[in-house]
């Protein structure tokens, strides 16, 4: 809004005042509406007396007052040069909207020598003097993050507003105090008079904030300019900032000019919006600024090693134009760029045979490389199974047995699916499908010393890896067992502590290595077949290359062997032997604990933990003693031994036992027993002797006592055998028959005057349980005198009393009985008595 004043001059105290044709208005505001809010006054005016005085300088004092209440609000002093127009302006941001009351302006003339007159006042209406209905300054208004806001409420006459405008600046319009805003936002102000509110929204926001504007050619025929937004300016719709590049307008990072110059060409970029102006500008050649757009149509042929990428381009003029093009392979740049003249194709090699790869193309210009284009879309790909390779092959010695050990091949090394194994023993070939170890069982010839291993797959076997083994006469595994003990007799077995869950070998450099070392592992007590582990060190220059340290593979509580040998041109070279565990956990029970009381000494023993529930190396074994029936502890004893000597009261004890290693004890062994006085021993043992020698006289006096009943229960009477005649000789014979029976027969020679007598001793039953474990028997016997007759003696009846528990004994009797008999008879003519 303009307001033109134009007053004659007043004189005052005679003094005509100088200026003249004072003009005041309001700068223009960007406001969606027509009346949202003035804040700058501008006033400009014309100075007669500096039209013949251009030398002179003038000072020109300048008020602002609220019209109502004639209350000075602003003043200001400036001072100017006279120009040949002789006009001049001035320029005031008020703190307040200029509608929310009336404004006035006077200014009077002053120079080194006297103070002109003030000229009248010309003022600027505000809206309190016609308002309608409550209305709220500023409103649909943008402001800059960090202002300090004053607002007004103009109300109708004689009311007052009930929230927090305070401040009464004219009769009817009311101010708060300045209100921050620090944060972009969209607030609300309300301005309530007597229940009835009203108000007004205010945006909070920041200027254009755009950067790096950078022009550039895709298709090579038209321009586009590209830029950074920069910070966030939070106004939107129609208050969002505005583009325009070289007088067109355009929309963010989006502007095209469709004509191409080929040279040097200057750029310009105006963003703008209700909080500021930003100017950009940008130099370049265009054809010096090509980004491609991304290959289409990417297509493949993929080999085992190698895959041919071709594409095409959507843009025409991109087939002259030199290129040159990069692939990401798996996420990775290729190590080799590609170029030509409009390239459509690119070839890859040394790729991982049986494999999936994904791959991507993207180019730039070649004679002035600006920047990469666009990547095209991700192709995939699979390349062709391949031969495997080498696989790791070594031979280990256990005992008598000799085995051939290769490691499985991973997914790289495979170079597809693996279907089996080959293993040549010189001239015997064997295949295997998934094993991965191998027992040599027989061979003596030179060619078996070497054996070759190869994996296959569905493209052939893998280069042959090579292990020789020991060359000594005669079969295989007594030669390996006789180079294994002179090989290990050769190297002390050490004890190795873990480190950090692992191992830590060091070794002395081998003079007569070829091929470097190898460091093997395998559980010491839980051996199986394919158990064992290795690697290979290969030769170094340095000393530092001999050692070798490995973690994160071992099992807890597991004793691991680990060796060192030296590669040599013949079978492997042992260095060094270690056994210890990686990790250590608490042993295992002990066993067989007992203990022997000895007066008051009692000696507790127990085996040692089994090697394979050992869990670590055992440091010390820990005894603790309990008194029974009480809470009475003792210290606890440690020892190395598997036994100890404690020196104890009497009474009841309890003992507990167990093994300690580095990660603390096992389960406890009990042992209960008693610890008596040396009294009480005594009189045990002096009870204990006294009632055997007493047991034992009563024995005897009963013994004696029954003797006659005794013997003629065990020893009855054998009545002597009375024989008649006269015998020169006589042969008796006794043969075992069935069922028990034993035949008896005498043979003899007989003077003339007595017949020959034979006759037959026949014994029954004399076996009743086991037949079997008698021997036949074979007597004879020389008689000096003849007898009369033959002599039965009770041999049954003998046998019967004795059980017949012992045959021999039996057939003994037999014999005496009839010695007796034949020796006391005489020779008549009648049968023996006996």
């Amino acid at each position: 809004a303009h307001l033109w004043l134009t007053d004659l001059l007043h004189v005052s105290t005679g003094h005509p005042v100088p200026i003249e044709e004072v003009k005041m208005y309001t700068e223009e505001t960007y406001c969606a509406s027509s009346d949202c809010g003035a804040w700058v006054l501008k006033v400009t005016w014309r100075d007669k007396f500096a039209e013949n005085n251009e030398s002179e300088k003038v000072s020109y004092d300048i008020e602002v007052l609220h019209t109502q209440q004639m209350k000075t609000v602003h003043f200001e002093t400036i001072h100017v040069m006279p120009n040949k127009t002789s006009y001049y302006h001035w320029r005031w941001t008020s703190p307040i909207p200029l509608q929310c009351t009336s404004h006035s302006v006077r200014l009077r003339r002053h120079n080194e020598l006297n103070i002109g007159e003030w000229t009248p006042l010309y003022t600027h209406k505000g809206q309190d003097l016609n308002a309608a209905t409550t209305t709220v300054y500023p409103h649909d208004q943008v402001f800059a993050v960090g202002s300090n806001i004053t607002f007004c409420c103009i109300v109708e006459t004689d009311k007052r507003p009930l929230s927090e405008f305070l401040i009464r600046i004219s009769n009817r319009t009311y101010i708060t105090k300045p209100v921050p805003f620090e944060e972009p936002s969209t607030p609300n102000i309300h301005c309530d008079v007597e229940g009835n509110p009203s108000g007004s929204t205010i945006f909070i926001g920041y200027p254009p904030d755009d950067q790096n504007l950078t022009c550039i050619t895709r298709n090579l025929t038209s321009l586009e300019c590209i830029w950074e937004k920069g910070r966030n300016t939070y106004l939107t719709l129609n208050r969002k900032t505005t583009y325009t590049l070289d007088g067109r307008v355009c929309e963010y990072r989006k502007c095209v000019i469709h004509e191409l110059k080929k040279q040097v060409t200057n750029w310009t970029l105006i963003a703008k919006n209700p909080l500021g102006v930003k100017t950009l500008t940008d130099t370049a050649d265009p054809t010096h600024r090509v980004l491609l757009r991304a290959p289409s149509k990417i297509s493949h042929d993929a080999y085992a090693r190698n895959v041919t990428l071709r594409w095409s381009w959507n843009e025409e003029s991109y087939a002259l134009f030199p290129m040159i093009c990069q692939v990401k392979l798996n996420g990775n740049i290729y190590n080799k760029t590609f170029n030509g003249m409009g390239l459509t194709s690119a070839v890859l090699i040394n790729l991982q045979p049986f494999a999936t790869y994904t791959a991507q193309v993207q180019c730039g210009s070649y004679e002035h490389f600006y920047e990469w284009g666009d990547w095209s879309e991700i192709t995939e790909f699979s390349t062709k199974e391949d031969i495997p390779e080498a696989v790791d092959v070594w031979i280990h010695y256990s005992e008598q047995t000799t085995s051939v050990l290769w490691k499985p091949l991973t997914q790289q090394q495979s170079h597809g699916i693996i279907t089996g194994y080959e293993i040549s023993i010189g001239k015997i070939k064997k295949d295997l499908k998934t094993q991965l170890c191998y027992n040599i069982t027989s061979g003596n010839e030179k060619s078996d010393r070497i054996i070759t291993v190869s994996a296959k797959n569905s493209a052939g076997p893998s280069p042959p890896s090579t292990i020789i083994i020991p060359s000594y006469p005669g079969e295989i595994q007594n030669a390996v067992f006789n180079w294994l003990k002179r090989l290990y007799s050769e190297v002390d077995i050490s004890r190795i502590n873990g480190k950090n869950g692992g191992f830590e070998m060091s070794w002395e450099e081998y003079p007569y290595s070829t091929c470097g070392y190898v460091v093997e592992w395998f559980p010491t007590y839980k051996k199986t077949q394919c158990a064992v582990a290795w690697e290979k060190i290969p030769k170094c220059d340095s000393g530092a290359c001999n050692t070798w340290n490995r973690s994160g593979i071992f099992e807890e509580g597991v004793r691991y062997t680990v060796s060192v040998y030296a590669c040599t041109d013949d079978s492997p070279k042992l260095l060094k032997r270690s056994e210890g565990y990686a990790i250590e956990k608490q042993p295992g029970k002990v066993v067989n604990l007992k203990g022997e009381n000895k007066g008051r000494n009692v000696e507790l023993s127990w085996d040692e933990v089994p090697l394979e529930q050992q869990n670590g190396f055992i440091q010390h074994y820990e005894v603790i003693i309990l008194l029974s029936g009480s809470e009475t502890i003792f210290d606890p004893v440690t020892t190395e031994e598997p036994k100890v000597n404690l020196k104890l009261d009497p009474g009841s004890y309890t003992f507990r036992v167990r093994a300690c290693t580095s990660e603390g004890g096992g389960d406890y062994a009990t042992h209960k027993m008693n610890v008596e006085k040396s009294d009480q021993i005594i009189a045990a043992t002096v009870v204990g002797c006294s009632a055997a020698t007493l047991i034992f006289i009563i024995i005897s006096v009963l013994c004696y006592r029954k003797r006659k009943w005794l013997k003629k229960l065990l020893y009855p009477d054998i009545p002597e055998p009375k024989l008649a005649g006269k015998w020169i000789t006589k042969g008796f014979y006794c043969t075992q028959m069935t069922e028990g029976y034993m035949k008896c027969e005498i043979q003899e020679v007989h003077s003339l005057e007595h017949p020959a007598i034979s006759g037959s001793l026949r014994v029954l039953d004399l076996i009743s349980s086991n037949p079997k474990v008698v021997p036949a028997q074979h007597f004879y016997q020389n008689i000096s005198e003849s007898p009369a007759d033959v002599s039965y003696c009770p041999l049954l009846s003998l046998g019967l009393r004795f059980g017949l528990r012992d045959l021999e004994y039996t057939v003994w009797s037999c014999r005496k009985c009839i010695n007796m008999c034949l020796k006391s008879s005489r020779p008549t003519n009648k049968q023996p008595t006996c």
